[in-house]
């Protein structure tokens, strides 16, 4: 049978008072487990009873409560806390629970269903929130006084006097008797009269951190973490099916209040151990949408250029550290795998991105084009064009393909400082790209074929 209002906050009671005895229950275990002395043990009891008395009293329900309303000035309670702008802040935190629930399409403290309230002060005090806090049945003392009434404390005692003592006390933890600012919570001045003469109208805004939605977050958070979707978080590493839905915050950051002291932010902070998350707000990853060359003259451009920069730089170091002794079979394998070839897998892999553009084909047959006819016709694979299908299969511009790119290579690498290139290096460059051209050729998939 689930507990009332009123007996779930005597079993709060009666948990604080258990807290506070248990150190002088294990002392008393310690002494009645190793001893059988009848004078010690009852020495023993006697300590025990005589340090427990004015806990047992203190933690008598009307009298906690009494001392619990006196103390409730020390903490507000809150939605929106100053001091996560700044621990120093002195201006007041808000409660706002009284806010409809939106779908604004934002993530903002109106789209939450339960509230969750925190409790900003003296951290010695915090028990006193807790017990504010206390929900039963939809009901807590906290909407008890924001409707005027204490009736779950009616169970305690039947003097009006005292539950009013209680109530007014109590009610101060609803927030501060009169609300401020501070220079530390960044505060705005929003001027109101833009149309009048009066420059002194403004409105001061003080943005305040929501902790409701904060905790709210690390909770959705970490459920998909550490939850019970242990099932669903193995299927996903494994790369295995699960019929549940996966739900994962992916790229999130951690902001951490109060250091090694998060309950002097707030009570939900240090539940929290001082962490919120942040959600991935970073733009989206920019995507570079490929396009058919056709302004470009040929295939060695800019884009080309730039994606071979690294490699050029490489192989230009390379060359600059030759000595004569270096000139043989062993520096020339070096040249060729080392240094060409990735070049050549950096062209060709160029070349199949731009034949993969098969919603453009046909390109090189549009009147814009400034491409080279030889390097349009290596490109435009799936042109439709019969003519230019009959033209690219004389495999005529193979060869103009290999001496543009060794004309290419000799250029980019020139230094006249440190080496010299010539018509040896050019021929030599050719050779190496003919052949594998043909190689690329052979295994590129033509015109209607799968």
């Amino acid at each position: 049978m689930e507990l009332t209002l009123s007996e779930a906050i005597a079993d709060y009671i009666e948990q604080r008072k258990k807290i506070k005895l248990e150190p002088l229950q294990k002392a008393l275990d310690k002494v009645l487990e190793k001893s059988d002395d009848f004078t010690e043990i009852s020495m023993a009891k006697s300590q025990y009873y005589e340090a427990a008395a004015p806990i047992e009293s203190a933690f008598q329900p009307a009298d906690w409560l009494t001392d619990a309303a006196k103390r409730a000035k020390q903490i507000s309670l809150a939605t929106h806390a100053a001091k996560f702008t700044h621990s120093d802040a002195k201006a007041s935190s808000i409660l706002v629970t009284a806010i409809e629930q939106q779908n604004t399409g934002y993530v903002t403290t109106a789209n939450l269903e339960s509230k969750a309230i925190d409790a900003v002060g003296n951290a010695a005090a915090l028990d006193i929130a807790k017990l504010l806090k206390i929900t039963v049945n939809g009901e807590s003392l906290i909407d008890q006084l924001q409707n005027k009434h204490v009736d779950a404390l009616k169970a305690f005692s039947d003097d009006e006097a005292l539950l009013r003592e209680w109530q007014l006390g109590f009610e101060k933890a609803l927030g501060d008797e009169k609300r401020s600012g501070h220079t530390l919570t960044k505060q705005l001045y929003y001027p109101v009269d833009l149309e009048g003469n009066d420059a002194e109208k403004y409105h001061l805004l003080c943005p305040l951190f929501s902790s409701s939605l904060a905790h709210e977050l690390h909770k959705q958070v970490t459920k998909t973490r550490f939850g019970e979707s242990k099932e669903i978080r193995d299927a996903r590493k494994k790369g295995h099916f699960h019929q549940a839905l996966d739900e994962s915050f992916p790229a999130t950051a951690v902001q951490n209040f109060g250091g090694s002291k998060p309950q002097n932010i707030s009570q939900l902070n240090s539940e929290r151990y001082g962490q919120s998350f942040l959600l991935n707000c970073a733009p989206p990853t920019f995507q570079v949408q490929s396009k058919p060359p056709l302004t470009s003259a040929s295939i060695f451009n800019r884009e080309f250029g730039f994606k071979t920069t690294t490699l050029i730089r490489e192989f230009k170091a390379f060359l600059t550290g030759l000595t004569e002794q270096d000139r043989n079979f062993k520096t020339r394998y070096k040249l060729d795998y080392g240094f060409v070839q990735p070049l050549l897998d950096s062209l060709f892999n160029h070349a199949v991105q731009i034949q993969s553009l098969t919603e453009h084909a046909g390109w090189a047959s549009d009147e814009q084009c400034q491409m080279k006819r030889e390097h349009a016709l290596w490109l435009d694979v799936n042109n439709p064009s019969t003519a230019f299908q009959a033209e690219r299969e004389k495999n005529d511009w193979l060869e103009v393909i290999a001496n543009d790119f060794s004309l290419w290579l000799l250029r980019k690498l020139e230094n006249k400082q440190c080496y010299l290139l010539g018509d040896v290096e050019q021929q030599y460059f050719k050779k190496l790209c003919l052949h594998e051209l043909k190689v690329f050729e052979r295994h590129t998939l033509k015109l209607g074929e799968q």
